[in-house]
């Protein structure tokens, strides 16, 4: 008989993994497993609730400073770039997400840049 590890996850929480970064519903198992951090299958879920949480204002403050360097580029006639720009900004953004769901259902804490740091704020 071999000795198998637990499980990080249970499967019923899979759904709150997805919603940990899926923006503003990141809030749902924040909220939902903060009374349950001890038990060391919904810290895990916590933690990228968290995580996901600083993803949030991290993925929110590049859209916004996208936003902002378009406005300037366009005015001075540079509209195709800030195009582009906001493209690039976009598909990171979503890449980084799909990215941080494929880490979280394998089972994995990976800390996003910046995104951890706030995630540890956070957490407190």
């Amino acid at each position: 008989m071999e000795n198998a590890t637990p499980p990080v996850y249970q499967d019923g929480d899979k759904v709150h993994l997805f919603l940990s970064y899926f923006g503003i519903f990141s809030l749902i198992p924040f909220f939902i497993f903060k009374p349950q951090r001890s038990d060391p299958q919904k810290e895990f879920v916590y933690w990228h609730a968290c995580q996901g949480l600083g993803w949030l204002i991290v993925a929110v403050v590049f859209e916004i400073a996208s936003v902002v360097l378009s406005v300037v580029l366009g005015m001075v006639g540079l509209g195709f770039v800030s195009t582009i720009l906001s493209l690039v900004v976009f598909v990171v953004v979503i890449g980084l997400t799909i990215l941080a769901w494929i880490k979280a259902f394998g089972g994995q804490k990976w800390e996003m840049p910046v995104a951890s740091k706030i995630a540890g704020m956070i957490r407190g």
